[in-house]
């Protein structure tokens, strides 16, 4: 991964009417997007402790596994996902085990309760000199190397930071950098997001998490065909392939909604995995 400023990696990609949008590109950064950033708490904590092994869970698309599994190897820990569904093939979890990671499939009805302790507690059980990473990276370790993403970049030129919302995780990890208007876009309607994204810096107050639904459309992944549209637009006009499950929506948002003005930073974390086929 590239090591210092990463103001290189901004790019205006609109200037239109009074609304100036800055792109920080994250995958031209490092390729894995956002996912090393969120990782780098966890392992960090991982080696404090010992551990020789990481585990993980996700889709058979997931970008966290196969960054997990990139970087494990790059490390020389063992890694371990734990897949939803029948065991099958996709081009990102072929990518994992090329990279060693070991693949272990479950149920989607076990997978659903991939967020309680007692999940957890069997895998640790199963691999004891293991260190167990929530889907996604979430939570207050994947916070901690967050900021790093916009290393040397003058944030005071900006009247506003956006970015697109999964777990919440990298939003949090920027909400404490000082005098910057943080603005989240969650790609699923749900309600209760802001509460566990709290959970992840408990001393942050509800009323500091602003997060804007209107980029979610039909819901995670689901497309329309303009949306496909713009996709190609911006392949053509700007050389950058956006993600259609999280920058995708957010980018069309942004272009199309005239009632926002000002100079807006808008990291696109990246992520790709879901576009293979």
């Amino acid at each position: 991964m590239e090591e210092g400023t990463h103001s290189t990696h901004l790019r205006s990609v609109l200037d239109k009417k009074g609304r100036k949008l800055t792109m920080l590109n994250l995958c031209g950064i490092d390729s894995l997007g956002n996912k090393r950033f969120k990782l780098k708490g966890f392992l960090s904590e991982a080696q404090r402790l010992g551990k020789t092994t990481l585990i993980s869970v996700g889709g058979n698309r997931s970008n966290h596994l196969h960054a997990l599994a990139h970087i494990g190897q790059e490390i020389n820990m063992t890694t371990i996902g734990v897949i939803r569904g029948e065991k099958r093939s996709t081009p990102t979890l072929d990518d994992c085990k090329a990279k060693s990671m070991i693949l272990h499939f479950v149920s989607r009805s076990e997978f659903i309760e991939r967020h309680s302790s007692d999940f957890t507690a069997s895998w640790l059980e199963r691999y004891p000199d293991a260190f167990f990473i929530p889907e996604g990276g979430s939570g207050f370790l994947g916070t901690l190397g967050v900021a790093n993403m916009l290393s040397g970049i003058d944030l005071s030129i900006y009247h506003r930071v956006v970015l697109p919302v999964g777990s919440g995780g990298t939003y949090m990890g920027l909400l404490d950098l000082a005098d910057v208007k943080l603005w989240g876009y969650p790609m699923v309607r749900d309600t209760s997001l802001k509460e566990r994204m709290q959970d992840f810096l408990p001393k942050v107050n509800s009323s500091d998490i602003q997060l804007d639904y209107a980029a979610a459309g039909r819901g995670f992944a689901k497309l329309r065909p303009e949306d496909l549209e713009f996709k190609d637009y911006f392949l053509k006009e700007k050389n950058v392939l956006l993600d259609k499950t999280y920058n995708l929506k957010l980018a069309r948002h942004l272009f199309q909604d005239e009632s926002w003005s000002g100079h807006w930073l808008w990291i696109n974390t990246g992520g790709l995995q879901a576009d293979r086929e």
